[in-house]
């Protein structure tokens, strides 16, 4: 293994001891040690990180910005135990697509889609009742969609009007108060 990969496990692990996932990022910053070596080169260069980030062509800007920003963290890394690293400096991609402004569903827009889910057919007859469930709770609750479809039937206490919100965003458990407590109708 070269001293870049050694270097690059190093960083990942000390990372993942610190609580960062590291999923994508881990297999982009594989691909680019494979590069930097596949190019000959001896240390991480601005031009090595800016080439790599372009790649591959025809996506998003924001996705080469991303990739260079991967990288840059790894160069400070790096550079702390090899001085000649040039550390890509910030903003030399600005990411130019930012995600759309959250559309904040009104009373009527809810009860609407409420009653769309309600004539949702099934062979259980539970698909209505169920996406009308799930819209009401993500409305009353604001949690993201992902949160509502890891609640089991322990995680709700209706008596109390509190749900148990585990390993959400940033791995954190937390409670949510539901007020005032629905109760089953």
């Amino acid at each position: 293994m070269s001293a870049l990969h050694d270097a690059l496990a190093e960083y990942l692990a000390t990372r993942r001891a610190l609580g960062t996932q590291l999923m994508w990022p881990e297999s982009a910053l594989r691909n680019f040690v494979d590069f930097v070596e596949a190019e000959g080169a001896k240390f991480l260069t601005i031009e090595l990180a800016t080439g790599w980030a372009f790649q591959p062509p025809g996506v998003q800007r924001a996705t080469h910005a991303r990739r260079l920003a991967i990288v840059r963290a790894f160069a400070v890394w790096v550079q702390a135990t090899d001085p000649r690293t040039q550390v890509p400096p910030k903003g030399l991609l600005p990411a130019t697509n930012r995600r759309p402004e959250p559309h904040i569903y009104s009373d009527g827009e809810i009860a609407d889609l409420m009653a769309a889910a309600d004539r949702l057919r099934s062979a259980s007859g539970l698909r209505g009742a169920t996406f009308k469930t799930l819209i009401g709770l993500l409305a009353a609750t604001g949690l993201r969609p992902g949160e509502t479809r890891n609640l089991d039937l322990g995680d709700v206490d209706l008596v109390g009007g509190i749900l148990l919100v585990r390993e959400s965003k940033f791995r954190k458990t937390r409670f949510v108060p539901l007020e005032p407590p629905p109760r089953p109708r």
